[in-house]
């Protein structure tokens, strides 16, 4: 299964690791993320948060996830706009 996403935003906690902000751009899908998912071509953990961003009516939005690479990416990896695709193994 192939999802696209809009990189919003790559950062790096103290001690945490890197991190990739990104808004879903298919509508009312849902997914699971399991071992050797890639996002953009780059392995991420298993592990995928959202978080507590407003809209303008102040609900919250629940087309924006964070992401974890498996490994550091270089700089420059990801663009603000960017449109990459998640790839979900058939497992």
């Amino acid at each position: 299964m192939e999802l696209t996403f809009e990189i919003m935003h790559v950062f790096h906690l103290h001690n945490r690791g890197q991190f990739i902000l990104a808004r879903l751009l298919d509508d009312g899908l849902d997914f699971e993320l399991k071992d050797s998912a890639e996002l953009g071509g780059i392995p991420i953990y298993n592990y995928i948060d959202m978080p507590r961003l407003l809209d303008d009516n102040n609900e919250q939005r629940l087309d924006v996830f964070i992401f974890r690479p498996l490994k550091p990416m270089q700089e420059g990896s990801f663009a603000q706009g960017q449109r990459v695709e998640l790839i979900l193994p058939n497992k």
